[in-house]
């Protein structure tokens, strides 16, 4: 778990200014339900993405850490982004951060005010791989570019 929360605490920074601009992204328009690669054992999370041709994305993220088949927390995230395309790679922005608490029995309380300021300064850039209607999202924070994480991904027909 505090690898996961350590992960997104350290997602803070500070929007940059470039020449970035909005683009569409006709290949991964739509949504998109995700898992990360490498799961640990003591957490199970999950991702939707849904890409607007507007240039927005709405995301919602479930996870739950458990440690002897006892949930340790359990919350939902839902993210509104924008998206750029920033040289060969797609930059996410968050404009809107929601979260709701479902299990938090040793109220941790990952999401304080500095947390919740700190998520909303974040930026991920991600390459995906496209086959069919499968992907492979490689997806980094601007923070620890060195660090990926890749997420299996498949489109949903219902979109």
């Amino acid at each position: 778990m505090r690898h996961r929360m350590s992960g997104l605490l350290m997602l803070a920074g500070i929007l940059g200014s470039g020449s970035a601009v909005a683009s569409p992204l006709p290949v991964i328009a739509g949504k998109w339900q995700c898992t990360p690669q490498q799961e640990r054992p003591d957490e199970q999370s999950w991702v939707t993405y849904d890409f607007k041709p507007d240039g927005t994305v709405k995301s919602q993220e479930w996870v739950r850490y458990e440690h002897e088949q006892q949930t340790q927390l359990e919350y939902q995230l839902f993210v509104d982004y924008r998206y750029v395309v920033k040289e060969s790679d797609y930059m996410l922005t968050p404009v809107k951060l929601s979260r709701e608490i479902i299990q938090d029995p040793n109220h941790a309380d990952p999401f304080d005010y500095a947390a919740r300021r700190d998520l909303t300064g974040y930026r991920i850039f991600f390459k995906p791989t496209l086959e069919d209607d499968q992907a492979i999202f490689d997806m980094w924070y601007h923070i620890t570019p060195e660090k990926h994480f890749f997420m299996q991904c498949r489109r949903d027909s219902v979109a």
